[in-house]
């Protein structure tokens, strides 16, 4: 199956807000929900080589380790610095919410990626976000295409509480709606998670479970469904498809795996 690759423009997005000062002095701080998801940890490194490469400027990290809580108070932190821009994969929408009203008093200029927080966008705030509803379409159309819009099909969702699991899926049950001879046998959150999903996965097959195709909201998930079927001795025979364009997403689907 084709891979799904989402890119955000990190060298727009920091050139367009950065301040205008010396280079040593230019400072970014990025916020991240969490460490260990192999696309949130590619879009960390890309953000922090490009301020270095592109702007001379440094980007203190925080991580925070899922915690909506956590989160906003390494903001405050990270506000009370005086960053030339403050950059913010959010946890969840509480923190978002929180993160906007704080920087916009402080008149920090804010960039929410990835996961986009509610509400409209105000002044000096971007929003740098993948399309979800239309990758949710894509990789479903390209699935069913697969399948020759016959069989059946599981969908593993990301985190329930974030926009892009949830439009994601919308995407894909928009396009199984069109298909009358594809039918959604089962779904399941495996929250973004790689090992989650193979014991997902696992636990269906175990239960009787029989499938054609599994979506899954991200590469992680699909390579997790992938494991899984190959324990089971069905590598090959039931398409898996991710969304991300992961290094190790787009290694699965060279190899075929994917």
């Amino acid at each position: 199956m084709k891979q799904l690759t989402r890119r955000l423009p990190a060298a727009l997005l920091l050139t367009a807000l950065a301040a205008p000062a010396a280079a040593a002095e230019t400072r970014i701080a990025l916020l991240m929900p969490e460490a260990g998801d192999r696309f949130l940890d590619s879009l960390q490194a890309s953000l922090v080589s490009t301020a270095a490469s592109k702007l001379s400027a440094s980007v203190d990290v925080a991580q925070a380790a899922g915690s909506s809580g956590t989160q906003i108070a390494q903001a405050r932190a990270a506000l009370e610095a005086k960053p030339a821009a403050l950059i913010v994969n959010p946890v969840d929408d509480t923190s978002a919410q929180t993160i906007r009203e704080m920087a916009t008093a402080a008149g920090i200029p804010l960039v929410f990626v990835n996961r986009r927080p509610s509400g409209a966008v105000t002044k000096r705030m971007a929003i740098v976000s993948a399309n979800h509803l239309v990758a949710g379409r894509v990789q479903m159309r390209l699935l069913a295409e697969r399948l020759g819009d016959r069989g059946n099909v599981a969908i593993l969702r990301g985190k329930d509480s974030d926009n892009a699991a949830q439009e994601r899926t919308a995407g894909m049950k928009e396009i199984l709606g069109q298909r009358p001879r594809l039918s959604l046998l089962a779904e399941a959150s495996a929250n973004w998670n790689r090992q989650q999903a193979q014991d997902q996965v696992r636990a269906w097959l175990q239960s009787g479970l029989k499938l054609d195709a599994i979506a899954a909201n991200n590469d992680e998930m699909a390579l997790g469904a992938a494991a899984a079927l190959k324990a089971a001795g069905l590598s090959g025979k039931v398409l898996v498809g991710g969304v991300d364009g992961t290094s190790d997403g787009i290694a699965a689907v060279k190899s075929g795996e994917l």
